[in-house]
């Protein structure tokens, strides 16, 4: 058991690792080739800060073991919300953007619904993960469009680069995501292989895993941008790196995933689980609804005390 922990903690560590490297990759290329910001932004590092979760359900979808795919991106959204949420408002009190209140907290909890309604029998078909990944492609023609229209002027990473050594740097560039990529790949098997591991030492189900410990290790690159995002007040992307996570989540990483097989829950309570989803949403949409409603220090003690009970409620109702 020991052993399987420890590799499954390294695998962890590959996967962050992993995810970095490909944001500094890609970044690096799209500054080489002129790419305005916001692009950078909702591409490279929208896709870096996802990829854990998409590498590790891809290659459990992959290897059938459906429930670590489902469980993760159900228990990434939960601990999204309520652990590391709930960690950043009690370091200091996360200020609600208008527009993430009109916008983007709303969707969120639109989606988890639209989410939970396909998943109710069981399973997530070709279809429904169609369904998703269009909305997924729509999603990012909607935000680029809203980041277009606050921008007077789009900004353009400046890298310092003698044109001839272009070429140079777009080859390493290249070669930072493709290292980014293979980390990626190679810490998402570790983590699915070890974590049926822990399941089946355990005595505990795939899902049950997957909804817990592989969605916090998965959460980890979220949690460390959330609590420096809060501890340094830039509010806005304290939350909306938590908002926006959780939509990728079930759009950018389901939505693939069940393309390439459809995710099938294991028998037992997946309903209750998607319920808590869903309402561990809700409830951060009743806490920024009112007018300049903040996320306080009350706020963040019952968020992680909601999230300590859905962990209860789950590892006793698998």
């Amino acid at each position: 058991m020991i052993l399987t922990l420890l590799l499954f903690a390294v695998g962890v560590g590959v996967l962050i690792g992993g995810a970095w490297i490909l944001v500094g990759g890609g970044t690096r290329v799209a500054a080489v080739l002129g790419v305005p910001a916001v692009v950078v932004g909702l591409t490279v590092v929208a896709f870096g800060t996802s990829a854990p979760e998409l590498f590790v359900s891809l290659v459990g979808a992959l290897r059938g073991n459906s429930g670590i795919a489902l469980g993760n991106v159900i228990g990434s959204n939960v601990a999204n919300l309520g652990l590391i949420l709930g960690l950043a408002a009690l370091l200091q009190p996360v200020k609600v953007e208008a527009a993430l209140r009109r916008r983007e907290v709303p969707l969120m909890l639109a989606v988890s619904m639209v989410f939970a309604a396909m998943v109710w029998d069981g399973e997530l078909s070709r279809l429904d993960a169609g369904v998703l990944t269009v909305g997924f492609v729509v999603f990012l023609e909607w935000t680029r469009r809203g980041a277009a229209r606050g921008l007077a002027e789009v900004p353009v990473p400046e890298l310092d680069i003698d044109p001839a050594h272009k070429a140079r740097e777009l080859v390493r560039g290249a070669g930072l995501v493709l290292l980014g990529v293979v980390g990626l790949a190679g810490g998402g098997r570790l983590i699915v292989v070890n974590a049926v591991e822990i399941a089946g030492q355990l005595g505990a189900s795939e899902t049950l895993i997957g909804l817990t410990l592989v969605a916090v290790g998965t959460s980890l690159p979220e949690l460390a941008t959330t609590v420096v995002a809060a501890a340094r007040k830039q509010d806005d992307l304290a939350l909306g790196n938590i908002v926006g996570s959780n939509i990728f989540n079930i759009l950018a990483v389901a939505g693939p995933v069940g393309l390439v097989r459809p995710l099938v829950q294991e028998a037992g309570h997946g309903r209750l689980q998607l319920a808590c989803m869903v309402a561990v949403a809700g409830l951060l949409y009743v806490m920024v609804a009112p007018a300049r409603g903040d996320v306080g220090r009350r706020h963040g003690a019952l968020l992680l005390a909601v999230y300590a009970a859905v962990m209860v409620i789950w590892t006793a109702w698998p």
